[in-house]
C-alpha cells in the first residue's frame, strides 16, 4: 500500500480516512517505501491496515485496520495482519504496536479478542498489544509469499481466447 492508494479509502464503519499527506503515513512510505497492505477483490478494496513508524527503531503502530462488511470472519484479519508483520519483518522490523478495543470497535482500535487470536498479547499498558515479530515471523519470505498467493486467487483468471489450444500450440485440422 502506498501513498498514492490511499485517496479515496475510508473506513467502512466510521468513514475515517487517511491522506496521502497524513505525517505518519508520510513517515512510514519514506522509511519502509509502504504505508500498509490491503486486500482486494477485483476493483474493489476489502480489507486494509496501515502503519505507522513509532519514535523506537523496529516497532511500527497499527493505524488503521478494518475488513468490509460482508467479508469479515473468514480470516481476512488475520491475513493482513501476517502480509504486515511480513512486509515488516523484512525491513527489520521487530514489533507491531496496537490499540485493543473491549466494547467499541474502531479501525484504529481493533477487538481485543482478534489481536489475541492473531498472535497479539498484552504489554505492560493494558491498552496496548504487542505483537513480537521475532517470535511470530519465522519465515519471513514464506509468509509474504502465502498472503500474495493468496490474494492472487482473489483476482479473476482471464478466460482462454476463443478457438485458441490450451497447450499453446495452434490445432491443425
Amino acid at each position: 500500500m502506498t501513498l498514492a492508494e490511499l485517496p479515496g479509502l475510508s473506513c467502512p464503519y466510521c468513514g475515517r480516512t487517511v491522506g496521502a499527506d497524513t505525517p505518519w503515513a508520510i513517515q512510514a512510505a519514506t522509511l519502509w517505501g509502504w504505508c500498509g497492505v490491503k486486500l482486494t477483490e477485483g476493483d474493489r478494496v476489502d480489507g486494509l491496515l496501515l502503519l505507522s513508524p513509532t519514535e523506537e527503531p523496529g516497532q511500527a503502530r497499527l493505524a488503521c485496520l478494518w475488513v468490509g462488511p460482508g467479508s469479515t470472519g473468514v480470516g481476512h484479519g488475520r491475513h493482513l495482519v501476517q502480509a504486515a508483520a511480513a512486509g515488516l519483518a523484512q525491513q527489520k522490523g521487530r514489533a507491531i504496536l496496537a490499540r485493543g478495543s473491549r466494547q467499541t470497535v474502531r479501525c484504529d482500535a481493533p477487538p481485543r479478542d482478534f489481536l489475541r487470536a492473531v498472535g497479539f498479547t498484552r504489554s505492560l499498558d493494558e491498552r496496548l498489544w504487542h505483537l513480537d515479530l521475532d517470535r511470530t515471523v519465522a519465515d519471513h519470505n514464506g509468509v509474504r509469499g502465502a498472503f500474495e498467493r493468496f490474494l492472487q486467487s482473489l483476482r479473476p483468471v482471464p478466460p482462454n481466447p476463443a478457438g485458441g489450444a490450451i497447450s499453446g500450440r495452434a490445432n491443425r485440422g
